[in-house]
């Protein structure tokens, strides 16, 4: 029985003994040292805003197309008997180009010739008729009155008014006939004379003519195809001018005027344009104005890339950054100013960019400090340091 017991007392005296050496090496454990971190200072390049007086030129790249198109399809149906041009031809205007079968339609015309003939025949026929009854009814009415003034003297005297009484109501009805079938073939004869010009029209339209002196770009149909109302057949292009197709902001439109001369490059050549279309009303998506300059087309093709400088306003004492300070966010345009050691986020307006200096409308005062570069991975209130660079750079 003591066995046991000195054991149970032996470990239960190791635990307790292990207990007081994790005890004591706890409490006299090293205390971590506390390091004191500098705050983080991010270096910048900064630059400061300056006013210049500027000339401004802006420079737009546009496509080349087609001073004039047009889409040009049948206006009837039928089968394509002729195509009497190809893709890149010349044409004049009033060229023929292409003719659909056209009996249908020559039939059609003869056709309302003939009811209108028919229709004319039967006017001068009731013309004729209604003169013939207006003379019968005259006589008629003179008989009458003459058998009335002769006086009621006798039975056959009484019956022989009646009869010429209803032998004049009938003349008069016999005339108010002809008179109305007079008007209805009148009437008759302004539809039919429509529908003759109308079966004409459509005859006309059986020959697919040029508009305009031009170049054909397109041809879609083949001899023999039936061709319906809808679909392009010809593509016709104006060949003696093409267009310079650029969208701009509204500051550059606002300084250019329809007619004004402009100077456009391509393949390195210069040549002179006129500014034809420009659009008031800005593109509800892009919030551009398109415009468009003509220029003649000698050696171009359209699909040609072409440059145009577009001169503005002068403007005196313009305040301009490096078009790299801006970051732009949700709609709205920032700048980061260094004040006082700190980045100060702050919304400003720009307006053109010109060349390698963007100008500011407001929310910047000269001589302030920005950052140059790299905005998008900045934010506001960090500490900064600053590294001066070439103003406009």
């Amino acid at each position: 029985m003591a066995s046991p017991l000195r054991r149970t007392l032996l470990t239960f005296l190791i635990l307790l003994l292990t207990v007081f050496v994790v005890m004591t090496l706890w409490r006299t454990r090293p205390q971590p040292e506390v390091v004191m971190k500098k705050p983080q200072v991010t270096r910048v390049e900064v630059v400061q805003a300056v006013a210049r007086d500027i000339n401004p030129l802006v420079r737009q790249t546009g496509l080349l197309r087609p001073w004039r198109v047009a889409s040009l399809r049948f206006e009837v149906k039928g089968d394509l008997v002729e195509r009497l041009v190809e893709p890149g031809q010349k044409v004049k205007h009033g060229q023929l180009l292409l003719r659909l079968d056209d009996a249908d339609y020559r039939d059609a015309v003869t056709e309302n010739e003939a009811r209108l003939t028919e229709t004319r025949a039967a006017i001068r026929r009731d013309r004729s008729l209604l003169g013939l009854a207006k003379e019968n009814r005259k006589l008629a009415e003179q008989e009458y009155r003459r058998l009335v003034k002769l006086g009621e003297g006798s039975l056959s005297s009484a019956s022989t008014r009646d009869s010429a009484r209803q032998q004049l109501l009938k003349l008069s009805s016999d005339e108010a006939r002809l008179a109305f079938s007079i008007e209805s073939s009148q009437a008759r004869l302004v539809r039919e004379a429509a529908a003759l010009k109308r079966a004409q029209r459509n005859l006309q339209r059986t020959r697919l003519s040029a508009p305009f002196d031009g170049l054909v770009n397109k041809v879609e149909a083949e001899v023999g195809d039936y061709l319906q109302t809808s679909p392009r057949v010809v593509e016709l292009i104006q060949g003696e001018f093409l267009e310079l197709y650029v969208e701009v902001s509204g500051d550059v439109a606002a300084a250019l005027r329809i007619g004004q001369k402009l100077i456009i490059k391509i393949d390195g050549a210069e040549q002179e344009g006129e500014l034809t279309a420009l659009q008031p009303d800005p593109d509800a998506k892009t919030h551009t104005h398109p415009l468009q300059i003509r220029l003649p087309a000698d050696g171009l093709l359209p699909g040609m890339l072409g440059e145009v400088l577009l001169p503005l306003e002068p403007r005196s004492g313009a305040l301009v950054i490096p078009p790299a300070a801006l970051l732009r966010e949700e709609g709205r345009v920032y700048v980061f100013v260094v004040d006082a050691g700190r980045l100060q986020r702050r919304a400003v307006v720009p307006g053109i960019r010109y060349e390698s200096q963007q100008l500011i409308l407001s929310g910047l005062a000269e001589g302030e400090l920005l950052v140059a570069r790299d905005v998008e991975v900045l934010s506001d209130g960090i500490k900064v340091t600053a590294e001066a660079v070439e103003s406009g750079r």
